[in-house]
Parts: C-alpha cells; structure tokens; sequence
C-alpha cells in the first residue's frame, strides 16, 4: 500500500497542477446578476457578515450575508435569492486564497446585503446540535460548554476564539479537534464493554467472537463518526479504525505503515482534494511518526514490557512523552509552514492535557445521554470540573515565557526534513534493535 499510495499522490499532482480537480471557472461571474443560493451549512461569524456555504448552479460558494442586513436567521436548507456577483477569491499577501478555495471545492465568493428568502420546506436541527443543546440542558454553560461540545462532539461554533488561542500556543490545538485521539479513547472504551475489561478473552481470541467483537466495534465507531457530524478529521480516523479491525479479524498486523498507507489511498481515491488539507497532512504525518519512532525510542531508552508493569505511573508517563516526542517530530516542520511557529512546551502540554481529555471524553458523552436526571448532576459536576481544568491549564501554559517561537519554513525545507529524518531512521546502526 505506501508503494501504491506514491503514484497516486504523484498522480494527484499533477491533476491539480493541471486544474483537472477543480469546478469549471466558467461558472464565476463578475457581473450583477440574479442569484440563488441554498444554503449548505450554519453560519459562521466573521467581523461583519455570516459565511454560509452555499450551492447555487455553477458549484459551491461562500455567500456573506451582512449582519445587519439581517432580519431573521437563515437556516441550513433556506434559499437566498438576491442580485450579487460571484468573484474568485482575492489573494492575501502571498497566500493564494482563490486556490485555497478551490482545493475546498468552492468557486467562489458573493457578498450580499439585500435579499430575499424562502424558508426550507422542513427545518431540522441538525443532529450535532441537538446533542449540543443537551449539554446545556444538563447544566454546562460558558467556556466549559463550548470547550465539552468540541470535545465530544466537534462543534465548535460556541468556542471562544481566546480558548483557541490558549490551545494552540500550549500545543493542545490537536485536541479540539476531534480525531484519533478522541476516536482512540472511543475505540478502548467500547473495547473494554465488548470484552469486558478482557475478561472474556478467550473469546475474543476465537476467530468467531473476533469477527464478531471486531464489527461491532467497527459499527460503534461509524456511529460515533455520526455522532459528530462526519467531519473529515473523525472520517479519517475512524477508516483506519476500520482498517485495523479487517487485519485483526484475518489475524494481521493491527498498525503498521500499510495500514495508514491503505487509509490515506481510500480517503485520496474518494476525495482527492484532501491531499491539500491541512488536517489529513497532520494527522498522518502524526500517525506514521509514532508508528515509525515511538517503538524505536522505547527500545532506545530500554523501556520494556516487563517495567511499564512494574511501574505503570512511570510507565505511562515516559510512554506519553514519548508518543509526544515523535508526533511533533512527525507534525513540526508542517505546523512551523501552515502556522509559522512552534510550541515549546508541548510535552508539558501533553502530560497534563491527555489525562484529562482521557477522562472528560467519556464523561461528556455520559452527560448527554444522562442529561439533567439525578445521575446526571454529578455526571455534569464532574464534565464540568474537567472542563475548567482544561481551560485554565491551557491557559496557562501558555502565559509562560517563551510558550511560543516563531518559524517560518518553506515547501523544499519540508521535504529536506523528512527526508533527513527518514534517512536517519533508515541508516540507525541498531535500528533492527528497536524494531525488533
């Protein structure tokens, strides 16, 4: 499969470079016209408009909607019809916007002050945000809300755009984001219902019950995608997930790089256009990063089996820095290009962050199912206690000195890294050693 997934991201390229991928430009006009624009998505504010994501008959555009232009809120599913143009994006600086936006599959952007609408047949709140309001109903409120339903749930409407601050200079932007870290809890979670905490083993050990065991997680784990709303980042983990369950049932390698490789080609094969996401690029650096060094390090620093049992506090704390040490290797010189700077404590970060996460995850999903009943008080108490703890430990690390350093690398700098790295990995004298 990595041999597979080279020529198809070469492949990619060149499609891209040849402008194969995109929407036809045609369907951009720069005159005033009479357009009509469905509405895809929730708005989302910017300094003076609501951004919708809309389809109208040339492709998808980003429609700007005056804020006080506004008499009533628009929904997912209403209809704009105002006279607009629709314009490709302007560049900002040396940031090529307009391909940015095409890469997204939008064509471009219309700004509208007077319109008129006509409602959707049937509105809906979406499900994400049902469950949301849940969390509100059970009692949460302010940061600690915002910060549970991103969480849990990936909506991230609410959250205050100082708390991202906070997370992305601390090195704990990888947590709002719902992904393979919260699909990973998800995934030991209901591993521990099915089994049991692993006492039913044996069974599990079976080829039947492994099969059995490995489609239920399998169908668990698409819900949970579901559940919050199939972003791409949880679409991503969670075909991986899936990917690991097929080998366990044919008693294959859980993880390995043919697995991540096997991933990247379906995701790539359905949608192409995410070989320029900033997320997919992440997460997968990340993920070969820790599947490619984190046992060479273990090995490296002669942290056996044998002594994580002994001590597991010790254990579990030099394995957390040590999965954190090799997916900021993996994720660095991509975070210094897309954000122009690194984060110095991100091992601090880490240490103190994963823990709580570990836990506010499963209890932010028990709150919405418990909701405001007797049970659920405490449940919410407890999210929210963790939630707070979060917020202000995020906080602040990142007013510690020197929290952040600015970087700024460019596309050959990226590729001379990996390739130093990977060289490095490759011609380790006792390489052997460490994968063994």
């Amino acid at each position: 499969m990595v041999i597979l997934l080279l020529p198809l991201v070469v492949a990619i390229l060149f499609c891209e470079r040849a402008g194969w991928l995109y929407p036809e430009e045609g369907a951009v006009y720069d005159s005033l016209c009479v357009h009509t624009f469905v509405l895809c998505s929730e708005s989302k504010s910017t300094e003076q408009c609501e951004r919708y994501e809309a389809q109208t008959y040339g492709g998808k555009v980003y429609v700007y909607v005056l804020r006080d232009s506004m008499k009533t809120s628009l929904h997912t599913g209403d209809t704009i019809i105002a006279v607009t143009s629709i314009r490709h994006a302007d560049s900002i600086g040396n940031f090529d916007y307009r391909r940015y936006l095409l890469r997204q599959g939008i064509i471009g952007t219309a700004f509208v002050s007077r319109y008129k609408v006509r409602p959707a047949a049937t509105y809906s709140i979406p499900f994400q945000k049902q469950l949301y309001h849940r969390l509100s109903e059970a009692g949460l409120e302010g940061d600690e809300l915002a910060t549970v339903g991103a969480l849990t749930l990936g909506y991230k409407e609410d959250l205050d755009p100082q708390i991202k601050r906070h997370f992305q200079a601390s090195g704990a932007a990888h947590v709002l984001a719902v992904s393979g870290l919260h699909t990973g809890i998800i995934y030991w979670i209901i591993i521990g219902l099915l089994t049991l905490g692993g006492r039913i083993k044996p069974l599990y050990e079976n080829r039947l019950g492994r099969c059995a065991i490995s489609l239920m997680i399998i169908a668990c784990m698409w819900g949970y995608a579901w559940l919050t709303g199939l972003s791409p980042s949880v679409v991503r983990a969670v075909v991986m997930v899936t990917l690991v369950e097929v080998g366990r049932m044919a008693y294959r390698q859980s993880l390995s790089l043919n697995t991540i490789a096997a991933a990247a080609v379906l995701i790539l094969l359905v949608r192409p256009l995410d070989l320029w996401s900033v997320g997919f690029q992440l997460s997968f650096a990340a993920t070969a990063a820790i599947v490619l060094l984190a046992k060479a390090f273990e090995r490296f620093l002669h942290l056996q089996e044998k002594v994580k049992e002994q001590n597991r506090p010790l254990g579990w704390l030099i394995g957390t820095i040590i999965i954190s040490f090799a997916a900021q290797m993996g994720t660095l010189p991509l975070t210094m290009y897309y954000f122009g700077y690194m984060s110095t404590y991100f091992l601090l970060t880490n240490i103190i962050v994963l823990p709580i996460v570990t836990f506010l995850v499963p209890c932010g999903l028990m709150t919405i199912v418990l909701g405001g009943s007797l049970v659920g008080v405490w449940w919410t108490k407890i999210t929210f206690g963790l939630a707070w703890l979060m917020n202000h430990s995020v906080a602040w690390i990142e007013s510690l000195p020197g929290c952040t350093v600015p970087a700024h690398v460019n596309g050959w700098m990226i590729v001379l890294y990996y390739v130093l790295l990977l060289s490095i990995y490759v011609s380790w004298p006792s390489r052997r050693n460490f994968s063994a």
